[in-house]
């Protein structure tokens, strides 16, 4: 007797084609007979009706409403972050996995904001263009080092860990800032604090890396009652949400230089529905100031990411036709 096939339904008008890695990568595996894969536009009606019969939603978004299906086993993020997610109105029995393989872009952005906050290599070439030849044995000016800087990790999970092994050959002393200490053993090459002890812990890092999920613990953790007590000459870079820091104290803070700078990725405003209408990312002026380095959510989009996410996503699919366990599941 031959298998049904799963019905995959993904939301059209996407920047990304999902449709056509996730066809690309069953072809791969041999595995694409064992779906039907749609690619609904998202006009009032015909994405509710195609759920309808559905055995797997791919998106980010599952909304606070009574969205009827009869079948739905799964609800496939093609990301790592659930905010969007209304658990309470997902389907009795259909379950939510994310996805990762962020972690190594993530990371190599972060390595990056270090290594330019200590070196100013774009500072160098841009002087360099106009004849200026500061840095120079003739005028030397000194760049700092990461080798030895104390490194403070607010969270320990996929990104956190590919940070951590980048930071070890840079020589830097790496700390995790983590709920539950007792799941590891502090090393020569990492050590792990409590988050209970971070207003003790702050004032010994030279750059704080946020890489922990949003939540009602995580938000306005970082503060100005907090940054006061940073090193003047501290680094905040922020990969993971805008709001775990306070927005209006980030602006204080910048603005009145009681840090050395900021490396920010995540925001607080964000086009809404594709717009392209001129939108500053805060509401303060941040893009003002001349010690914080922007980025639009961008710091994990590098050319192989979606490679490895939609060869997980869909053996992640394969587990759920074969009656498999299932990967990622979040709740």
């Amino acid at each position: 007797m031959t298998k049904k096939k799963l019905k995959i339904v993904i939301p059209g008008g996407l920047d990304i084609d999902f449709e056509k890695y996730l066809k690309y990568n069953f072809k791969k595996q041999g595995t694409l007979s064992h779906y039907n894969i749609s690619s609904i536009k998202n006009k009032p009606g015909l994405l509710t009706k195609a759920l309808f019969d559905a055995d797997v939603f791919i998106t980010t978004r599952w909304p606070n409403k009574n969205i009827i299906t009869t079948k739905l086993k799964l609800i496939q993020i093609p990301a790592a972050g659930y905010d969007n997610i209304h658990f309470e109105s997902v389907p009795t029995g259909c379950k939510v996995s994310n996805t990762f393989e962020h972690e190594i872009p993530m990371a190599e952005y972060c390595m990056l904001a270090m290594l330019e906050s200590e070196i100013n290599l774009n500072k160098m070439n841009s002087q360099l263009r106009k004849g200026n030849w500061s840095g120079y044995f003739s005028s030397i000016s000194f760049h700092g080092e990461l080798h030895n800087r104390n490194l403070g990790i607010i969270g320990f999970g996929h990104i956190g860990k590919e940070i951590t092994k980048r930071a070890n050959a840079f020589g830097l002393k790496t700390t995790a800032i983590i709920r539950d200490i007792t799941k590891y053993k502090t090393n020569n090459k990492i050590n792990f604090v409590s988050i209970k002890n971070i207003k003790q812990e702050i004032h010994k890092f030279d750059y704080l890396i946020i890489a922990c999920p949003l939540n009602e613990e995580t938000k306005d953790m970082i503060n100005l009652k907090l940054i006061r007590n940073m090193k003047k000459n501290a680094i905040i870079i922020n990969v993971a949400r805008g709001p775990i820091i306070n927005e209006a104290d980030l602006y204080i803070a910048l603005k009145n230089k009681l840090i050395r700078g900021a490396i920010i990725d995540v925001w607080y405003n964000y086009p809404q529905n594709g717009s392209s209408k001129k939108l500053y990312p805060s509401k303060y002026p941040l893009h003002q100031l001349d010690n914080v380095t922007l980025s639009p959510h961008s710091s994990a989009w590098s050319h192989q990411l979606w490679d490895r996410r939609f060869k997980f996503i869909c053996e992640n699919l394969e587990n759920l036709y074969n009656n498999r366990r299932l990967k990622n599941i979040v709740s």
